[in-house]
Parts: structure tokens; C-alpha cells; sequence
């Protein structure tokens, strides 16, 4: 495993100049791999090609919102303008928010929910700064959004459950806008390119969305930045600066995490700080130390939080717990992440129903079980808790809503189009309509993929088509449903086929 030697910023400027060499090369030249549309992606090595189109739109998106946990945590020093340089290796949890956008198309203002109480609904919250900043940037000065969000992360809790939001925003935003952050860098041409990078394989023109989305989101705050990551990165600075990990660490990687009904905020805990007892370690060799031992094998010594001091000078309580922490059989390692005042534990107790009778049923106590994630060139983070149609689940309902249906067929078959969305889409990236073609990996058996592509399609798959299955692909139609999750659990904020029928 190896990390990027630049930041993304640093590399914008010559991802610019390679995608327009690439771009000039291929602007117009029908090759073979090519989708047969105005979205191309050269199909440089099969196997390794995530395919999405650059110009995409959909009705509703549902998006998860991920958040973080800090693996070491070094302070580096205090600045002159009152900031702290920091180095730290962040990685994407599984536990999050949802975050549901649309075009507010008849309004002229941002509309905003959120379910959990004392969260801001005005101009201070960081979806609405995302929002607003994705028009200052994209010069869309008249696009306006509905925005729900549905909360679970706790705040002051040190896991960047807002910074995730903003990010969340800023992604789904410039997918409903039609990309601008790509088009606008990459030149004429709706297209992505796929080209070798440090022996790593880049939907360039993804790559280059991601990058210029970075640039623009450290307006906003110091870890959104990190949640524009593929799940792990190692980041400097405030914490804006980000070296890319590439590969992410594995996701699957099981932790609990343990919130007090105890908040601390990030000043308070600086303040604290005591500047004697700052760790020594070189922050680069804790990176390189986690990345080639591995999560679990990492020395418990290595795991530093330079914030654990301040913070449980705070709140003596603080460390009370985590005390205890360590004291369950089957967790491998046990620290604070960020700020606080969420503590994570590596691995799952030996005895995890009396763990969570012991915790979770404690009065101000929390307990959240998770496990880190990653995502796809392309693609956005992934809830790993939703569940997934099966083949038998799909059975045999038509593909589309036709004319005499009655509202009880029509909702079979929104309800399957999501379950069959979910059983071969990765990542919920929208499209225009039913006739735009794009590639994906071979999940499903071929009888999965004649359901959702019926033989008496008005379109034609085309040479296209031929060409990416053989190669072990498989091309599907896609549909603006296939933009939402689908979830059945009734603590979740993903719409349901009788919400769109009302």
C-alpha cells in the first residue's frame, strides 16, 4: 500500500494538462470500448474501469453521509494565526447521516429539514454553505435545492458528522448541476478518461470533479476535505491539506463506537492543551506504520490523540470510560477520536450482548457498532447496513409503469426498479433517462440483467455493448430511481415507493 506523494490541490493543476492532452487525442475518434453516447469512457484495461457518465441528472438523491474516526492524532504546533498544524490518518466509518437532494425547481431560495433537534436550519449550516458556495463556484447563480437531512452522528463527538454533510452536499449538488466542477476543467466534450496515474487506474474525469471539489471545499472547514477521499488519508494543516491513501485501508474492518451524552467543543479542548505533554512520534511513520501492520497489528503505543489530554482534563469522566473500554475482552484497541468525546473501539467483544447491555443501556451512553468503509473511483460512500435485493426478491414484475396500471402495480414496480437498482449499482449515480447506457461490473446473473433491460426495448445496445461484455462487462439502462436507496428500516430516511405515490 502506498500514499500519494501531493495533495489534491497540488495536483490540479497538472491533472488539467494531461486531461487536455487525452482530451485533444480523443475528442472525436470512434474507438472501439467507447459508449455509444455523448458520455465516452476509453476502456483502457476492463477489468479495472469503474464507467460513469459525466453528464448526469435525477430527480431525488439519497446520499450517506459517513463519518470519521481518527487513527493517530499529532499536533504539530500553534500557528501565528491562532490555527494548529496537525498531521493525522482519517478513515470513513460506516455509521452517518442521509442526506436527501433535489432541484427546488419552483422556489427561489434553498429549502432545508432536518429531524434531529438543535440542529441549525439557517444560512449556518454547512449543507446550506455548501449549497450556496456550489453556486458561487459553478456560477449556476439560480439553481436552488430540497434538502433533507436525517441525523444520527451526535455533534461535539470528534467523528465529523457536519463535515460530512457539507461534503454529502457538495457531491450531490454538482451531480444534479450536470457535473460543472468536471466539465468546466476538463474542456469541450462531455466525456471521463481513464489513463494510468502513479500505477493507479483514474476515471480522469472524475478524478479531476474530486479535485476541483476539494479545492473548493476548503472554504468551508478543515475536515471536509478528508470526506472527498476515497475512506482513508492522511491530512496536514488544519486538516485540509489531504495525501490521498491509495488504496483505502480495507473496508470491513468491525468497531464500536461509544458516545457520552457529554459534548466538548473543539476550541475548549485546545485551550486545554498542554503543549508539554505532546507526543514526539514522527506523524509520517505512524502513517506508514498503520498502513504496512495494518489496523489491528498496529502497537496499542501507536495509537496517539494529542486531543485525549486537554479533553479528559475536561471531562475526568471522560477518561473514566474509556478506562473501562479497555478492559472488554475482544477490542484490540480503544482512544478517543478527534476532539471528542467519542471513543472507538478496534475489533467486536467477545460477549457483545452483555457489552451492550453493560453500555448502551447506561443512562448517557451510546453505543453505535460500525465498520470502516471505502468507496469506488466515482462512486459515493455506500451505507453498509442497507440491505440488498435478491434475485427471488425481484420476481416477475414489469420493468416500467405503463397505462392502466393500478397505483398497487404501479407501486410493485417502483419498489422492485429500486431493488434491482441496488442489486447491480455500486453507487446510486444518477442519469438522464431510461435510454442512457452505462457500464458495470458483473454482479448479477444474465437472467437479473434481461429483467431490467426488456427485449422489447425501444434502443439498441449497440456494437458497444459487444465490445464490453467482452471483456467481462455487462451494460444495463439506468433510471432516475435507481438514484435513490431503497430501505425498508423504519429508522431510515430513504423516501418509499407509497411516499413517491402520494
Amino acid at each position: 500500500m502506498t500514499t500519494a506523494t501531493t495533495s489534491y490541490a497540488s495536483m490540479i493543476s497538472t491533472t488539467k494538462f494531461f486531461a487536455a492532452i487525452i482530451a485533444a487525442a480523443c475528442s472525436s475518434v470512434p474507438v472501439d470500448g467507447f459508449l455509444s453516447s455523448s458520455s465516452r469512457v476509453v476502456n483502457i484495461q476492463k477489468p479495472l474501469l469503474h464507467a460513469t457518465t459525466a453528464d448526469s441528472s435525477a430527480e431525488t438523491l439519497s446520499l450517506f453521509s459517513p463519518c470519521k474516526i481518527n487513527l493517530f492524532l499529532r499536533i504539530i504546533r500553534k500557528r501565528e494565526d491562532g490555527f494548529h498544524d496537525l498531521a493525522s490518518l482519517f478513515q470513513a466509518v460506516g455509521f452517518g447521516d442521509t442526506l436527501t437532494l433535489s432541484l427546488n425547481n419552483y422556489g427561489d431560495a434553498d429549502e432545508f429539514s432536518c429531524n434531529m433537534e438543535g440542529v441549525p436550519t439557517d444560512s449556518s449550516n454547512l449543507v446550506l454553505r455548501a449549497l450556496e458556495l456550489m453556486r458561487e463556484k459553478t456560477g449556476k447563480k439560480n439553481v436552488y435545492f430540497n434538502a433533507d437531512l436525517f441525523k444520527r452522528v451526535p455533534a461535539q463527538a470528534g467523528l465529523g458528522g457536519g463535515s460530512a454533510n457539507a461534503a454529502t452536499a457538495m457531491w450531490g449538488a454538482n451531480e444534479l448541476m450536470g457535473r460543472p466542477a468536471t466539465l468546466d476543467q476538463v474542456g469541450n466534450g462531455n466525456f471521463a478518461i481513464c489513463f494510468c496515474l502513479q500505477r493507479q487506474y483514474y476515471s480522469q474525469g472524475i478524478f479531476v470533479m474530486i479535485s476541483i471539489l476539494i479545492e473548493w471545499s476548503g472554504a468551508l472547514g478543515s475536515d471536509i476535505t478528508f470526506f472527498l477521499s476515497r475512506g482513508t488519508a492522511y491530512c496536514t494543516g488544519r486538516g485540509e491539506i489531504m495525501t490521498p491513501i491509495d488504496p483505502p485501508l480495507p473496508s470491513g474492518t468491525k468497531l464500536s463506537i461509544v458516545k457520552p451524552n457529554l459534548g466538548l467543543s473543539t476550541p475548549k479542548v485546545f485551550k486545554a492543551l498542554d503543549y508539554d505533554q505532546l507526543s514526539t512520534e514522527d506523524p509520517e511513520m505512524l502513517r506508514d506504520l498503520f498502513l504496512t501492520e495494518g489496523v489491528v497489528n498496529t502497537a496499542d503505543k501507536f495509537y496517539i490523540n494529542d486531543l485525549e489530554q486537554p479533553a479528559f482534563d475536561c471531562l475526568p469522566q471522560l477518561k473514566a470510560l474509556k478506562d473501562e473500554l479497555l478492559e472488554v475482552e475482544g477490542f484490540d484497541h480503544v482512544m478517543m477520536s478527534g476532539s471528542g468525546t467519542s471513543i472507538f473501539c478496534i475489533g467486536e467483544p467477545a460477549d457483545k450482548d452483555a457489552f451492550m447491555k453493560e453500555f448502551n443501556d447506561r443512562d448517557g451512553v451510546s453505543v453505535f457498532n460500525a465498520e470502516f468503509i471505502n468507496r469506488e473511483e466515482g462512486c459515493w460512500f455506500q451505507d453498509p447496513t442497507q440491505p440488498l435485493a435478491t434475485a427471488e426478491e425481484i420476481g416477475d414484475v414489469p420493468a416500467h409503469i405503463t397505462d392502466g396500471m393500478t397505483a398497487e402495480e404501479a407501486e410493485k414496480v417502483r419498489e422492485n426498479r429500486l431493488r434491482m437498482a441496488d442489486q447491480i449499482v455500486k453507487a446510486p449515480i444518477p442519469v438522464k433517462s431510461d435510454k442512457q447506457i452505462v457500464t458495470k461490473e458483473i454482479e448479477t446473473d444474465k437472467q437479473i440483467i434481461e429483467k431490467i433491460v426488456p427485449k422489447n426495448s425501444d434502443y439498441s445496445v449497440g456494437k458497444s455493448l459487444s465490445s464490453l461484455l467482452s471483456g467481462g462487462r455487462e451494460t444495463v439502462g439506468r433510471s432516475s430511481w435507481s438514484g435513490a436507496r431503497y430501505g425498508d428500516r423504519k429508522d431510515t430516511a430513504y423516501p418509499t415507493p407509497s411516499k413517491w405515490l402520494e
